[in-house]
């Protein structure tokens, strides 16, 4: 890639990442090139070398927000590669919310029909990306080897949770993460339980 074409993408990709922030804070209605150029630190006259509009950034932001999950979950994944780990940094990286960019909460609160439009429209390309990262941890599950799922379906269900925890916060929502991580956790075999209790009787 060339120097010139490198420079563009990194513009454009602090241009997307303001356009989130400032949208955390002001919602669709209230936002303005404005805003987009103060919170990404770029001057108006570069915002418009690469946007026509505001309604121009918010769709490029679909693509944008599940690139940045994607990248954020394949780094995690680089710097612990052990499956046995897996559904742990998936669910940390996930959560994290430098992974999705912006404060969904917040956002939720001040631009909802936005908000639930954006999260209906990326969540299927979410669900194969994280599909994709869980990987082998989706394949050892119960409920994938049982047949009761597919692992696309398992992804949808790990993430729907995940929704749920930032959407519906409530007296119980910091159960959800040892919830998901039940999904993954392999049942013992027949083969197994005899040294379970081998065990239990030295114990």
């Amino acid at each position: 890639m060339a120097v010139e074409d490198q420079r563009a993408d990194k513009t454009i990709r602090k241009i997307l990442v303001g356009a989130m922030n400032a949208l955390s804070r002001r919602g669709t209605h209230k936002l303005s090139v404005s805003d987009i150029c103060e919170s990404s630190g770029v001057a108006r006259g570069t915002f418009y070398r690469y946007f026509s509009s505001r309604e121009d950034v918010l769709v490029a932001l679909r693509e944008h927000f599940k690139e940045g999950v994607a990248e954020s979950l394949a780094t995690a994944i680089k710097r612990q590669p052990d499956p046995a780990v897996r559904v742990q940094v998936v669910l940390d990286t996930i959560i994290d919310p430098r992974a999705a960019g912006g404060d969904w909460s917040q956002m939720f609160d001040v631009a909802p029909a936005f908000t639930v439009a954006f999260i209906r429209d990326t969540f299927p390309n979410l669900v194969d990306v994280l599909a994709e990262a869980l990987g082998p941890a989706a394949n050892e599950s119960p409920l994938v080897t049982g047949g009761m799922l597919t692992k696309r379906q398992l992804a949808d269900l790990f993430l729907r949770s995940v929704m749920s925890m930032v959407f519906l916060p409530g007296n119980r929502s910091d159960e959800v993460p040892a919830l998901i991580l039940s999904l993954f956790k392999t049942r013992p075999t027949r083969e197994d339980e005899p040294r379970r209790r081998s065990r239990s009787r030295a114990s």
